[in-house]
């Protein structure tokens, strides 16, 4: 199994081959079933996680069990849920949405490759501050705007990020786009089902469709 996808702007296309087989000569090769735990919060980060095949949710949970679904990741993504270079503690859990095959990469090699190729660490550091500046995104949306407007940031999400298409068949439930939205699944059903009365979106079972996206994006804006 590969790890890494052949593009160009993959950030592993700044290393030699030598250093590429460092990186993945111990790699563990895992295959996880939806609902299962790829990465659990607060464990220690030793290895970190390529995902060649399939999607996650990257979740920040708490004590009282209301979690928060910060973003999804999908084929050829690097995942370290925080903590690789700094405090050696997972700060989120990553569980499969699908079937998910990935790589499971000792976190030391990183470190090793970050300290002596600028190149790479200049490429890892672009990634992680785009997926940090989505993940503070998703959480301004979520304390600042009212339920409509979240819901039409998680419907435009998937849409525009994540599917790219329209309309779409979500793999997500309604407890999963609940949690993206930073409310109840009642408040979610509710909320959504005034946007299909409204003609704004449609839903048959999993598939969804943004019939007025002008409209859906006018209520984004205004939270």
């Amino acid at each position: 199994m590969k790890c890494f996808p052949e593009e160009e702007a993959s950030i592993f296309r700044t290393l030699t081959a030598d250093e590429l087989e460092y990186l993945t000569a111990c790699k563990q090769s895992v295959i996880f079933n939806p609902g299962e735990t790829i990465i659990k919060q607060n464990t220690s980060s030793t290895y970190f996680v390529c995902i060649k095949e399939g999607m996650a949710k990257v979740v920040a949970e708490s004590m009282k069990g209301k979690n928060v679904i910060l973003r999804l990741v999908s084929s050829h993504s690097l995942v370290t849920a925080g903590g690789v270079v700094s405090d050696d503690i997972r700060h989120f859990t990553v569980t499969a949405i699908t079937r998910v095959e990935c790589c499971f990469i000792d976190s030391s090699k990183l470190q090793q490759l970050i300290e002596r190729n600028s190149r790479f660490s200049y490429e890892l550091l672009k990634y992680n501050n785009k997926q940090n500046i989505q993940m503070l995104n998703t959480l301004v949306g979520l304390t600042q705007k009212y339920m409509p407007g979240r819901v039409a940031d998680t419907l435009l999400y998937l849409k525009n990020n994540i599917y790219q298409t329209n309309p779409f068949n979500c793999n997500l439930n309604k407890q999963e786009l609940a949690e993206m939205s930073g409310m109840t699944k009642e408040s979610f059903i509710r909320s959504l089902k005034e946007l299909e009365l409204s003609g704004i979106v449609r839903q048959n079972k999993r598939q969804i469709e943004i019939v007025k996206e002008d409209d859906l994006m006018l209520i984004s804006k205004n939270g």
